[in-house]
């Protein structure tokens, strides 16, 4: 009988998060999404985006609107992205499947400032252990910022992430705060001490216009391998790889 409850409260819990963070998403219905009868919905709680094709793979997908933009590369049939680190706004999706681009939409409210009510419910349970994201990182209790780069807190960089193991390897390019990037560092440089993660890597770089960035980074992914460019610094800030290194002549 108690795991019946407790199941039925994490359903509660679940349905009232997806509610409480207010993304409402709008498909593409043209014919190059009925061709390569691609899937496009949010998960049951609201904070993903699931994409699934049944032949064709999918190869990139963008999430952008005039101050964002955040690139994955899937090469995939299928793509589950988390949405809920998203700021409040509307945003264009884009996934590139073959020579085509399918765009699709969301939006990200504020439901508690709109006056839409949300309800909390406590669960004495360990449930850290369940959603833990990522099981080397829970290693830690705290961030050592002792070591970490002085950003700005207003501006955003562009980070690049690649994650790579013997079962798969894909990319995530976007743009982020200082605080994500500090998480971010620390969770890298705790995954250089496993055998699973210790191939992943992580890219920081100073974006000086970031308007223009986007824009030339929209046209070509790779524009943030230039060896030169006024719109950003193409010396990585961090660059994990390096750290690395100092560890290992340690």
């Amino acid at each position: 009988m108690m795991i019946k409850n407790f199941t039925v409260l994490i359903l509660v819990f679940v349905s009232l998060s997806s509610y409480s963070q207010g993304i409402t998403f709008q498909k593409n219905t043209n014919t190059a999404a009925q061709k390569f009868n691609l899937v496009q919905k949010l998960n049951k709680s609201g904070d993903s985006l699931i994409l699934a094709t049944d032949h064709k793979k999918i190869k990139q997908v963008d999430i952008l609107n005039y101050e964002y933009l955040e690139t994955f590369e899937i090469n995939n049939l299928n793509a589950k992205i988390g949405l809920s680190h998203l700021s409040i706004g509307n945003y264009v999706v884009q996934a590139r499947i073959g020579r085509h681009w399918i765009v699709m939409y969301l939006e990200k409210r504020d439901l508690k400032a709109e006056g839409i009510k949300t309800t909390n419910i406590n669960i004495n349970s360990n449930v850290k252990e369940m959603v833990s994201k990522n099981p080397i990182a829970s290693e830690s209790s705290s961030i050592d910022t002792s070591n970490l780069l002085q950003l700005n807190e207003n501006k955003m960089y562009w980070v690049v992430q690649e994650t790579n193991s013997q079962f798969s390897s894909y990319k995530t390019m976007g743009l982020k705060f200082s605080s994500e990037i500090y998480n971010l560092i620390d969770q890298i440089e705790l995954e250089m001490k496993s055998e699973v993660a210790k191939a992943n890597t992580l890219r920081v770089y100073e974006v000086f216009d970031k308007s223009e960035f986007m824009r030339k980074q929209l046209k070509n992914k790779n524009y943030h391998k230039r060896k030169s460019s006024k719109l950003f610094n193409v010396n990585p800030i961090y660059n994990s790889e390096d750290k690395r290194k100092s560890i290992s002549s340690l």
